[in-house]
Order: structure tokens, then C-alpha cells, then sequence
């Protein structure tokens, strides 16, 4: 599964390229003028928007027939989805990780002048990118080996929204428990597990949708 994870990462490493030199100056600016706007929006969206290339990856590759082709090797088709999946947590890790640094050395040249509750909100901050990025590749990659490459403009839309929405009734549901009267550090680490543990699940169950799709599939 290895070279699978491989080739994964040769498809996106083009456009990743691109998207680094974005991010990186993005970075900077921030650096630069700890503008708390930046900083927010970084942090928040550096893992989604390296998720996408893994995710639009796909296109390219199903255009190149490439797809078709792994069929023919020597490995079960379920190894080609986990190779897939891993590759994108490994993608989102990546974006968790940039924006980690970049946040990190704002703070330490500016001091911490952006989060009110100190270490949690930027946790929040960091996780919740992640998480979203997390998100939006459960629900891309059933749809994908759904619907096909053709429609993967469509799907990166979708898993985009979906994504976001999940996220935004999540947060209801922490403010409806909460009953809006401030949350302690236990609670919100609770909350933060359980969040966790709701997107592992997740993760699994449309890595197992996404196996049957795939082995349903005619080639």
C-alpha cells in the first residue's frame, strides 16, 4: 500500500507546490503584521484547503486511466481506498501542522493578544481545520467512487457545504448543552473528545461506504 500512498501524493504534488508558496505567504503576513483577521482565517482553513488538492486529485487521476490500471495490480481494491484516505489525513495533518508553526510564531513576536481563553481557543482553532478538512473527505470520497470523476467539481462543492454544515450543528449542539452560560475547561474538553470521537466514527463508517461502492463497481 506503500506505493499506492505514493502515487497518491505524486498527484497532488503540483498543484501542492502552488499552494504551499500561498500558504507561505500567507504565513508571513501574518508573521508580519499579527493581524488577528489572518490569523483566524489561516489557522481555520490552511488543512481544508490543502484537503482539496487531495481530493481534486482524483480527477486527474481518473483521467489519466490510472485507476483503471490499479486494478490490474496485485492489490485488493480496498487497499486502493485506504491508500486514499490515508494519503488525505496524512494532507490534512500537513495544513494542522502549517498552521500550528505560523500561529505559534505570531504569538510569540506579538504576544497573546488574539485568544481570550488562552490555550483552548487555540485549540479550537486548529482542530476545528482539521476537523472540517477530515470532514469534507468522508463525504467526498463515497460520492466520487459514486458518481465518478466527471463530477468532481460538484463533489468538492458538496463536501465543502456538507462539511460546514456538520460543523455548524455541532456547535449548536455545544451552545444547546451549554445552555449559552459559558463553558468550563472540562466541559469543553469533554466536548472536544467527543468531537473526536464523532469524526473518527465518521471516518470509519465512509471508509466502509466507499469500500462497497468501490467493489460494486464495474470496470
Amino acid at each position: 500500500m506503500n506505493g499506492l500512498i505514493k502515487n497518491n501524493f505524486y498527484g497532488v504534488l503540483g498543484n501542492m507546490k502552488i499552494v504551499s508558496a500561498f500558504l507561505l505567504v500567507l504565513g508571513i503576513l501574518q508573521v508580519v503584521t499579527g493581524e488577528a483577521t489572518i490569523l483566524s482565517i489561516f489557522t481555520l482553513m490552511a488543512a481544508p484547503i490543502i484537503s482539496i488538492l487531495a481530493i481534486s486529485s482524483m480527477r486527474k487521476e481518473g483521467a489519466s486511466k490510472w485507476t483503471k490500471y490499479k486494478l490490474t495490480l496485485p492489490v485488493r481494491r480496498r487497499h486502493i481506498v485506504k491508500s486514499q484516505y490515508v494519503s488525505h489525513l496524512l494532507c490534512s495533518s500537513a495544513g494542522v501542522v502549517f498552521a500550528t508553526i505560523f500561529m505559534a510564531l505570531t504569538v510569540l513576536i506579538h504576544g497573546n493578544i488574539y485568544f481570550y481563553y488562552g490555550f483552548r481557543d487555540a485549540v479550537t482553532l486548529v482542530l476545528g481545520g482539521w476537523v472540517l478538512s477530515v470532514l469534507m473527505g468522508e463525504i467526498a470520497y463515497p460520492l466520487y467512487y459514486l458518481w465518478g470523476e466527471e463530477k468532481t467539481e460538484l463533489i468538492l462543492v458538496l463536501s465543502v457545504i456538507g462539511a460546514i454544515c456538520i460543523i455548524f450543528c455541532i456547535s449548536l449542539g455545544v451552545n444547546f448543552l451549554t445552555r449559552n452560560e459559558g463553558v468550563s475547561d472540562a466541559v469543553y474538553y469533554i466536548s472536544l473528545i467527543l468531537i473526536l470521537i464523532i469524526t473518527a466514527i465518521a471516518e470509519i463508517c465512509s471508509y466502509v461506504l466507499t469500500v462497497r461502492i468501490f467493489e460494486s463497481k464495474e470496470y
